[in-house]
């Protein structure tokens, strides 16, 4: 190969390198982010009517641990898609800057039949036939810089990249997300709704261990990063590595 030829090849590395890059600095960005989907779709850029701690910041309230269920209507959801990090954001009045490392979480989500408002107690009958743990169950690092509109509503910054993405067919059903908080800990209070028929509703109770709990209209307002196709953002993330070593190679071709 001529000189030419390289400084061609080793160009198209480099393009080619650059692009993998951005395209994974979107699927998981280090700072505030702009969702695919917001749940409410209404508060996208609609501070909430609520606020909650549950299930993450449970240290103010002398809680050791948390079962918590949330479901968001399928109607939402403008398509499909693989989702790969849910997000939230802090309440404009009582949240604050943070950094912490809750200890002992894991996370489901699943396609679900019950509808939002009508939650069953017993949360095995909200759970779906694909439950997936999303989250494997370990220490979770949550933070937030507390950045926005005085007034809100605050950036998306509060960020959970899943171990294992969720393929989610609104078609399906709703979605349900299981957070069971084992250890406690503390965040901040995020931003939330309450009123019935918005799309959210959740049901909740005190001992992370516990088969039932109680139904309520509340839910955090939730954002959802989501891959519209599976396939390319699989070869994406799997070819990251690929394109690495590659570029690595036109680096040493390039010394010859």
């Amino acid at each position: 190969m001529n000189n030419k030829m390289k400084s061609t090849t080793c160009g198209f590395c480099h393009l080619t390198l650059l692009g993998a890059v951005l395209l994974l600095g979107a699927v998981n960005p280090a700072h505030a982010i702009t969702p695919t989907v917001v749940v409410p779709n209404g508060n996208a850029m609609v501070e909430g009517n609520s606020n909650n701690g549950y299930p993450f910041d449970l240290g103010g309230t002398g809680l050791l641990s948390q079962r918590y269920q949330q479901v968001y209507a399928a109607s939402q959801f403008g398509g499909g898609g693989l989702i790969t990090q849910i997000v939230f954001r802090p309440d404009a009045t009582f949240g604050s800057a943070f950094m912490s490392t809750l200890p002992d979480i894991q996370i489901d989500l699943s396609t679900t039949s019950a509808a939002d408002d009508g939650l069953s107690s017993t949360f095995a009958n909200n759970v779906g036939a694909d439950d997936t743990i999303v989250f494997a169950r370990g220490a979770l690092t949550l933070s937030s810089a507390f950045t926005g509109p005085p007034d809100g509503p605050k950036d998306f910054d509060i960020i959970i990249t899943l171990t294992t993405p969720f393929l989610y067919n609104p078609a399906l059903g709703n979605l349900l997300l299981d957070v069971r908080n084992f250890g406690g800990g503390s965040t901040t209070v995020f931003d939330a709704v309450s009123p019935l028929g918005d799309g959210v509703s959740r049901v909740t109770n005190t001992d992370v261990n516990s088969g039932t709990g109680t139904p309520d209209s509340a839910g955090l307002v939730t954002g959802f990063i989501i891959v519209p196709e599976p396939g390319s953002a699989a070869l994406l993330l799997a070819g990251g590595g690929t394109l690495l070593a590659w570029f690595g190679g036109c680096r040493r071709r390039q010394r010859h």
